[in-house]
């Protein structure tokens, strides 16, 4: 889906999806609480708190961008340092990624700037268009029950 002719909807269609399987499992764990790790800033914290809402209302909304004193990526890198907790993300490769099947974004770093072409490493299912074959490849993709097999 697109968004205006030019904004990739991939990532805000994944949100209440994501949020239904989080309401979900919290249910089955019997947890008192569902938690997201957006930004203050975006739409997303807006997609993933209605989701909660209107499906668990009984269930607290941790956001640790707003609650605890986490105000950037970096300070959210120190937080998990500072408790042993393993993180993919690192000062040098501080980027945001959105992944699911209809789509992948990356945000952070240098590309916060966009003059700033992306580094090699930011390629995670293409290659770099310069990089790619001249000829056209097919995927297909078949569902069964609603998954990808």
């Amino acid at each position: 889906a697109v968004y205006e002719g030019r904004y990739l909807l991939g990532t805000s269609i994944a949100r209440p999806i994501i949020a239904k399987a989080q309401v979900d499992y919290a249910r089955r764990m019997g947890c008192d609480a569902v938690c997201h790790g957006c930004t203050g800033k975006g739409n997303d914290q807006v997609r993933f708190e209605s989701t909660f809402a209107a499906l668990a209302p009984e269930l607290e909304i941790i956001a640790p961008w707003r609650h605890w004193e986490i105000r950037s990526r970096e300070e959210a890198l120190q937080y998990l340092a500072a408790r042993g907790i393993a993180c993919s993300a690192s000062l040098e490769k501080i980027y945001s990624r959105d992944d699911n099947i209809w789509h992948i974004s990356h945000e952070g770093g240098e590309l916060e700037d966009p003059w700033n072409p992306p580094p090699d490493d930011m390629w995670t299912r293409t290659v770099d268009p310069l990089h790619a074959p001249d000829a056209p490849g097919v995927v297909t993709i078949r569902f069964e029950a609603g998954r990808p097999v």
